[in-house]
């Protein structure tokens, strides 16, 4: 995976912890642009500017940002290789997630919580 955008998403979750639209440049902040070229860096400071994600996650072949399917060949490539990947559709950078790693288990929810009867809910006993 491409460093550029780890350093990105590690920009990115700084800003919306502080709840800002736009980029507010902190010394800690600083330390860190300073890692990224300035052209990655201008595009990723204008999709926050709109309110955007800068850097979306690839969560099964679908960009976060934008919640689209993603063509195969740039999911096969882009968790393998360092190139800088684009959504075609939102222009977020892409952020491999690695999908090998057991997700987390769920509660289920019962059917009767959520005002739904279940089928046995009629008969008498």
């Amino acid at each position: 995976m491409n460093p550029f955008v780890e350093t990105l998403f590690i920009l990115q979750r700084q800003s919306q912890t502080r709840g800002a639209a736009g980029v507010i440049v902190t010394p800690a902040t600083a330390k860190l642009r300073v890692q990224v070229p300035a052209p990655v860096l201008a595009h990723f400071d204008r999709l926050i500017a709109q309110g955007r994600k800068g850097v979306a996650e690839v969560h099964h072949g679908v960009c976060s940002a934008c919640h689209l399917r993603l063509p195969a060949a740039v999911t096969a490539t882009g968790a393998t290789d360092e190139d800088l990947h684009l959504c075609e559709n939102c222009g977020a950078y892409l952020r491999f997630v690695d999908e090998t790693a057991a997700p987390a288990k769920l509660p289920v929810a019962s059917r009767v919580a959520h005002g739904r009867q279940t089928a046995t809910a009629g008969v008498t006993e």
